[in-house]
């Protein structure tokens, strides 16, 4: 049919998406209640892992980590040592009321 529209899917549609400033501002503003959460409800023994607690903008958006050494012992527990893993980061994600997709 000769002269209809044609509609050509743009490949890089997620990408561009993830340009837009609303978007990049979005996922920091989340980041940032994120790791807000993660903050008051983090082990207080010494504060480090606390204020380790970082919210880094990305090129797609922006992340929410740990950076005290201690963190990974105290996010997934040291099961030799009997100390149970915390998920403190993960449920700092779902009060926030995002889903926690795992391996992501």
């Amino acid at each position: 049919m000769a002269g209809e529209p044609v509609f050509k899917p743009n490949e890089n549609i997620d990408e561009e998406a993830r340009g837009l400033s609303i978007v990049g501002s979005s996922a920091e503003a989340a980041a940032e209640q994120i790791a807000e959460i993660a903050r008051s409800s983090a082990p207080h023994e010494s504060g480090d892992y606390a204020a380790g607690i970082v919210v880094q903008k990305t090129k797609t958006g922006a992340r929410v980590f740990a950076s005290d050494y201690k963190s990974a012992w105290i996010e997934f527990g040291v099961p030799s040592q009997g100390k149970p893993a915390r998920f403190n980061l993960r449920r700092a994600v779902e009060a926030a009321g995002f889903r926690f997709k795992k391996g992501h």
